[in-house]
């Protein structure tokens, strides 16, 4: 916004200060308690012409002639045309609604349903009420609200101007739902596990750190949905649970990834990947259908059809097509970066094999695979809570892939205490050699583990990745309400 846009904003707010003044002193109360209202727009635009209305919304355009002004008043439902004529509401009203009543003002109007000569439904106004002032512009009086940055730092204005934008917060309430909703038909429970943890594990991720006052104790937010809580729970005799909520990690911020975001992770007792896989092309084309009406989805002219069965692939074989790089013919570090170079892909400063596999998977591999696509048997260096695959090199799980997107990460569960303990000594050996990803040890669960837990099956699912994909968004700050920003400097700072 420039300055000239500033100062045409202010002396609007002191226009409407001053009807906001006048409107008191008249005996109008600009924000009442009470509304009235007995049909949403929709439902009003369904009514036959003739029939009386009570609606309420906010007027977004006005526009007078002479006796009689139209505009057209807007409520999450929808719009409709209003239609005001002096000789219906009477002078002194008519007057006090042309002159002190602006767009975006909210109003309640009881009127008739009526069809203009041109087919448009709109209705006659026989009484209006003000609901609530605005003291400040629509922001398409002053062009638009198109500016990405003010779009992020203002949606409840982006939200209000660009319907676009508001329905892909609908498609993620619906995805929600509809994730809950199948998870409860399947015979899921749902349970919550802590966000404040003493032990960071689940996930190889930074942690946001606190401090609990009460306990003098050092804290972290959670970075998963309590995969290892989830965990006990199966050792105490939950066999379908799932967790929907929010994760925090202290890491970079892209149009994938965003410090804060929800996921869902379910845990299933007695399953293993193959049958959550099959378990999946339920699930996914499930919410996919309820939340956006069809199972095929139009991504930068790319048709993306979510209706299954879905490719499967091994990670070792994905690699290979797409890289030319049979991993395990490279077991070290430097033998691997090498033939990383001579394929022309930058293996970076990264020192540890897995870190380096993984890299060069997201270089040459997944964004190549644009239709839903089970890449399965992950190495173990990358997947350290996995049980072992056939070949102890990986392990036995998948992630679904769309669009380059990992969707979904799920896993036959290592239910194996020893085997876990092992593991967890690799990733404090990586911990204490610099690497502020591994996963910290969490010899409570290794115990928990050794009463006996049963085999099990599991999966986290990112609902912002989710309705990213299937909303077409290019970035997750479009389907998150309110994305994080950093704080806008002021005058005084920046001098």
């Amino acid at each position: 916004m420039n300055n000239q846009e500033e100062i045409n904003i202010n002396d609007e707010r002191k226009i409407r200060l001053k009807k906001l003044a006048d409107l008191s002193k008249s005996g109008i109360n600009p924000y009442p308690a009470q509304t009235i209202r007995n049909f949403t727009l929709k439902q009003a635009l369904e009514k036959s012409d003739g029939e009386i209305v009570t609606v309420a919304g906010r007027i977004m355009t006005k526009r007078e002639m002479g006796k009689l002004t139209f505009c057209h008043l807007q409520d999450e439902t929808g719009k409709i045309q209003i239609a005001f004529k002096q000789d219906v509401i009477g002078t002194d009203s008519y007057k006090l609604f042309t002159k002190k009543i602006d767009s975006g003002d909210i109003i309640s109007i009881e009127g008739e349903r009526f069809m203009t000569h041109k087919g448009e439904k709109s209705i006659l106004v026989k009484k209006w009420t003000l609901l609530s002032k605005a003291l400040l512009p629509l922001p398409d009086k002053f062009h638009g609200l198109n500016d990405e940055e003010l779009r992020y730092r203002k949606r409840y204005l982006d939200f209000l101007i660009n319907p676009e934008q508001k329905e892909k917060i609908l498609v993620r309430s619906r995805v929600l739902r509809y994730m809950r909703e199948f998870m409860y038909q399947a015979g899921f429970i749902e349970i919550e596990t802590p966000v404040l943890e003493t032990i960071s594990s689940g996930a190889m991720a930074k942690t946001f750190n606190t401090h609990l006052n009460a306990y003098d104790l050092d804290v972290h937010l959670r970075i998963c949905m309590g995969e290892l809580w989830q965990k006990r729970l199966l050792v105490g005799g939950f066999e379908k649970i799932f967790e929907l909520g929010r994760a925090f990690r202290n890491e970079g911020v892209d149009h994938q990834h965003n410090p804060e975001f929800t996921m869902i992770e379910y845990y299933w007792a007695f399953a293993d990947s193959k049958e959550n896989a099959k378990f999946h092309e339920k699930l996914i084309p499930f919410v996919v259908q309820n939340s956006i009406g069809k199972l095929e989805v139009e991504i930068d002219g790319k048709k993306i059809n979510f209706t299954p069965p879905y490719a499967r692939i091994s990670f070792h074989d994905a690699v290979l097509k797409h890289s030319g790089i049979d991993i395990n013919d490279y077991p070290d570090v430097d033998s691997l970066k090498k033939i990383m170079i001579e394929k022309g892909y930058d293996p970076g400063n990264l020192t540890e094999r897995g870190k380096i596999i993984d890299n060069l998977y997201k270089q040459s591999t997944r964004p190549k695979i644009i239709q839903p696509t089970f890449v399965t048997d992950y190495p173990i260096e990358l997947k350290p809570l996995a049980k072992k695959a056939a070949d102890p090199r990986y392990t036995e799980m998948f992630q679904l892939i769309v669009n380059g997107f990992e969707l979904s990460n799920s896993y036959t569960e290592l239910n194996d205490p020893i085997d876990q303990r092992q593991r967890f000594e690799e990733q404090a050996k990586n911990k204490s050699q610099g690497d502020e990803e591994a996963m910290e040890n969490d010899w409570d669960f290794v115990e928990a583990m050794e009463h006996g837990m049963p085999p099990a099956t599991g999966t986290g699912i990112g609902i912002d990745r989710f309705t990213a994909l299937i909303t077409g968004s290019h970035t997750l700050r479009e389907v998150t309400a309110f994305p994080l920003m950093k704080p806008k400097k002021t005058e005084t700072e920046d001098k």
